[in-house]
């Protein structure tokens, strides 16, 4: 028959809330990428200046982006990995996917056009998280 001392409890009940505790923290510093942000390309200046509201629930990324603050397209699919985000939008005669990954107060990456024609293009792209 097996017994547990009092001091095999208090040490399993220690060891459970340090792993609560780890756990807890963990999830709290995970980032919420929600809010509004703008950038352009650094390297592509013909790609103008990019909007995006983004709306975060847990690894599900929902919003719109586009080239302007008042003409904005939903995202269509959008997940959030870590750190790494990524989302696609519908637009008339195409759709743009963004991949970009958090670099401190910015987002970095790039952004694939895609053509209903066929025709491509992408650009790397740095957004920044606009004041609400």
């Amino acid at each position: 028959m097996f017994c547990r001392t009092s001091v095999g409890l208090a040490r399993e009940t220690a060891r459970r809330m340090v792993m609560v505790a780890l756990v807890t923290a963990v999830c709290a510093s995970a980032a919420d990428f929600s809010g509004k942000w703008s950038g352009s390309s650094p390297d592509d200046k013909s790609v103008g200046t990019i909007y995006a509201v983004l709306k975060q629930d847990g690894t599900t990324l929902t919003g719109s982006a586009g080239p302007k603050e008042s003409r904005q397209f939903p995202i269509t699919t959008g997940k959030v990995d870590g750190d790494r985000l990524t989302f696609e939008v519908k637009m008339g005669g195409g759709r743009m996917r963004f991949e970009v990954t958090a670099a401190g107060s910015e987002l970095k990456g790039t952004m694939q056009i895609f053509e209903d024609d066929n025709h491509s293009a992408s650009a790397n792209i740095v957004l920044t998280r606009s004041p609400q």
